[in-house]
């Protein structure tokens, strides 16, 4: 049954060291790849984007894979149905394929969680694996599961698409696996862990060591500020204002559906650091006290929004909205959906790769705010760096990808809808709050460049480049991205 929230009844001392579960693997970890699964049969429960792009990347490897689905949605012929099967995957119905499986992975939405493990733990045979890529059934709902089956979670820390397009890459997403304390039976929980997150690629990102608790804590203040609701909120104000200002329609939305991903691209290769030196310097100085007033206006929301994380808030108002049937959520996302920036003219004009930086020096102060915000707020909460580090600035180029393919639509259909309802949370708080500060802003921070002669003073500029290196978050980052050498850039280029 699933009717208590998990953190809440750990201890002070618990709740610490579950929280400050973190630890990069070694890669001589996984050495044996995914061997450990081949010639087990391994079941996915739901066919969205992680469902269907974990299996894709899992057969790929392989592995057996199949697909679990009510016998309603393979009757009625559904997306997971069509989805499973135009792709090649043997489909059947819970009661087929749960009972011969090994591995049982339930890539449902969070909502559905509770039905779908009550229904399919009574045909899991003793001593098989139940996986989850998110851990929210299990934390913030108290799921119990059977003593005598292994509960493990793999979570690659970016939406389903871009753990296909990096698996395709050659590469990975860096991913979190965890077992719950509860659940290991016969010990083999963290074989079938490490087998599955090697089949999927994340081994070559890198894999942290981590817990239930720790992932689903700072998975949901990730993607509720910087890596969904910031890139919401900012694309609305930045693209208002700059049409307000007199800026093209169209050149102002292309500068924003293409700077996010151009931008972050940068962060990938070397932090914040190398994505602040593709500025001049003078905007480089411009955007650091930007981004310091941001961090200011916007650190009390942050500290709201891990406050209701962590004492299950957040979660109970979001499982209400759920019992009313979505109400809030469908209202918020048709109210996003008729956004001027949504509904902008396509634009013909050619921008180059640096265009995006020198007409885009708000877009890298939101950018820059919102990461080391997030990474502050969680590392104070607990959360240790590293998985502080993955759930704000790692991911947040694989969420900006989205938004290049069509716009923020397409960044809200491959988030989870617990992303979603988050996300849509922070941006209606937070676009409010920053009605002041953008009203100060003019077109010389977005859709134009700097006025100057570019000088600048050089005491000033050696204390912005010092205080921008020497952040906590470019400190850890260096030594994860020194683990993700392999990592292949995307080609951003003239478009």
């Amino acid at each position: 049954m699933a009717n208590f929230n998990y953190f809440n009844t750990l201890n002070l001392r618990e709740k610490l060291a579950q929280l400050g579960c973190c630890e990069l693997m070694d890669r001589s970890e996984f050495a044996d790849g995914c061997n450990f699964l081949k010639g087990k049969k391994i079941v996915i429960i739901g066919c969205g984007a992680q469902g269907l792009n974990q299996g894709l990347n899992l057969r790929d490897s392989g592995l057996d894979v199949s697909y679990a689905l009510r016998q309603s949605a393979i009757d009625e012929k559904r997306a997971s149905f069509k989805r499973a099967t135009e792709n090649g995957f043997k489909v059947g119905t819970y009661e087929q394929l749960i009972p011969t499986a090994d591995l049982v992975i339930n890539l449902t939405p969070d909502k559905q969680h509770e039905a779908v493990v009550n229904a399919v733990q009574p045909l899991m045979k003793s001593g098989a694996c139940l996986g989850y890529s998110h851990g929210f059934n299990m934390i913030e709902l108290g799921m119990q599961v059977r003593k005598d089956l292994a509960v493990v979670m793999v979570a690659p820390k970016s939406p389903g698409t871009e753990v296909r397009e990096e698996y395709k890459r050659g590469f990975g997403v860096p991913t979190l696996i965890a077992v719950h304390p509860e659940n290991d039976p016969n010990g083999d929980a963290w074989a079938y862990a490490k087998a599955w997150a090697a089949g999927t690629g994340g081994h070559r990102a890198g894999c942290l060591r981590s817990s239930f608790v720790a992932e689903v804590k700072s998975d949901l203040m990730g993607e509720q500020t910087i890596l969904c609701g910031v890139l919401q909120a900012a694309t609305i104000l930045c693209y208002d204002h700059a049409v307000a200002l007199g800026a093209d329609k169209a050149y102002a939305c292309k500068l924003l559906q293409f700077g996010w991903e151009t931008i972050c691209e940068a962060l990938k290769q070397g932090g914040i650091t190398n994505m602040m030196d593709r500025l001049s310097n003078p905007a480089k100085i411009k955007a650091f006290k930007l981004a310091e007033e941001l961090k200011g206006l916007m650190k009390n929301l942050y500290l709201k929004h891990m406050d209701d994380i962590e004492s299950g808030e957040f979660s109970r108002v979001m499982m209400e909205d759920w019992a009313n049937d979505d109400k809030n959520l469908l209202t918020w996302r048709e109210h996003f959906a008729k956004s001027a920036f949504e509904n902008a003219p396509e634009c013909d004009t050619k921008i180059n790769e640096q265009e995006y930086f020198d007409k885009g020096t708000l877009l890298v102060a939101f950018v820059k705010a919102g990461i080391e915000l997030a990474f502050e707020t969680m590392t104070q909460s607990g959360i240790y760096p590293e998985s502080a580090y993955y759930e704000s600035l790692h991911e947040l180029p694989l969420i900006a990808n989205t938004i290049a393919r069509r716009r923020l639509y397409e960044m809200n259909v491959v988030i989870s809808d617990t992303a979603e309802y988050g996300n849509y949370l922070f941006a209606n708080a937070v676009i409010p709050m920053l009605k002041d500060f953008m009203a100060k802003q003019k077109l010389d921070v977005f859709t134009e460049t700097l006025a100057g002669d570019n000088c600048v003073d050089n005491v000033e500029l050696i204390k912005v480049n010092d205080a921008i290196r020497n952040h906590p978050i470019e400190i850890v980052g260096r030594k994860l991205r020194a683990y993700m050498s392999d990592m292949k850039e995307i080609s951003v280029g003239n478009r």
